[in-house]
């Protein structure tokens, strides 16, 4: 499990607002801004908390998570950053947030709940950290900041809980926060409203965030190769285009028997063709999302013989063909 290394950018900024040289606390073999981690872009969890030890050493304000959340680029995200800024409410952008987020952090849990007045993203640590406070403040402080940049205009939540005990001067939290933070909770968790989480975005590029997720997605993949699930899904994403991929042609790129596949998929409740399934389905709705792309050229991508069985297939899946489907998209960003 690893951390995106150019998030120590933000730890890098971070240090300077405080007239500090990161290059005292940063080691030069982890980051330095414009090489990442020299050609590796992940980073173990023990040197990203050795580096955040190093930073309190040098820092100890009780407030530094504030600090960091203010200095931080949707770039430092990757093209999880850039499908942010692109997106078209910040409801969607959240979700595309919390279905990516092991991307930058593999140990975050960043869950969303809705109900009919609010947004609400709580995050959990699946493991121990030396520094809780620092870190349970950052998170919805980072959500937050991000959330900001794209709406535009003063943002401000509708509910704030932390797990910290309440310091002994709050001030910085409130200022940051607002008057609704409350400490000493059961999580850390941000809440904004929900009519604001529906405000269309000034900023909304459906065309950047079907690139970005399309990387977004092959990134994942790779990161969970270690996965049969994730390395079968890349397989089949890989052959489809050169057309129907079989079980014994996916457990040959996998380097694996057929039998041996066929029992891994199982273990995992899963089947060949239910992950066939599954895949042709994630990327169908991504291209028909993405005009760049004909409905011909689609069917094609997917591995279908001919437009009208993908269009068969998508309307069994969608319960609309993907013409239809293009088409409301279309009304929708003209309304």
């Amino acid at each position: 499990m690893s951390i995106y290394a150019p998030l120590v950018g933000n730890l890098w900024l971070t240090l300077e607002s405080y007239g500090v040289d990161p290059r005292k606390v940063i080691d030069k073999q982890i980051y330095r801004p414009g090489r990442s981690s020299f050609g590796n872009d992940r980073i173990t969890f023990e040197d990203y908390d050795s580096i955040l030890n190093r930073v309190a050493s040098y820092v100890p304000d009780p407030a530094i998570g504030l600090r960091a959340a203010e200095h931080i680029h949707p770039s430092h995200l990757g093209a999880l950053g850039y499908a942010w800024l692109a997106s078209a409410t910040l409801r969607a952008a959240i979700h595309r947030a919390e279905r990516y987020s092991r991307m930058y952090n593999e140990r975050l849990v960043m869950r969303v709940e809705e109900s009919h007045d609010r947004l609400s993203v709580s995050y959990h640590l699946a493991t121990s950290h030396p520094r809780p406070h620092d870190v349970g403040d950052a998170n919805p402080a980072i959500l937050l900041r991000l959330c900001r940049i794209n709406f535009g205009r003063p943002l401000q939540p509708l509910e704030v809980e932390l797990q910290r005990p309440e310091p002994g001067d709050p001030s910085p939290w409130l200022a940051y926060f607002g008057p609704n933070v409350r400490f000493g909770g059961r999580a850390n968790r941000l809440s904004i409203r929900a009519r604001d989480a529906d405000i269309p975005l000034t900023g909304a590029n459906e065309e950047l965030v079907a690139l970005n997720e399309e990387v977004l997605r092959r990134y994942l993949l790779k990161l969970d190769r270690h996965s049969i699930l994730n390395r079968a899904r890349l397989g089949i994403m890989e052959h489809l285009p050169s057309g129907r991929i079989t079980e014994e042609e996916l457990a040959s790129t996998l380097n694996i028997s057929k039998r041996t596949l066929h029992r891994k998929l199982r273990e995992n409740g899963e089947t060949f063709r239910s992950l066939v399934k599954q895949v042709r389905m994630g990327l169908a709705e991504h291209y028909v999302g993405n005009d760049d792309y004909s409905i011909t050229e689609i069917a094609f991508l997917l591995g279908f013989s001919d437009t009208s069985a993908f269009s068969r297939a998508f309307r069994d899946w969608y319960g609309q063909s993907p013409t239809q489907k293009r088409k409301v998209a279309a009304e929708k960003r003209e309304e």
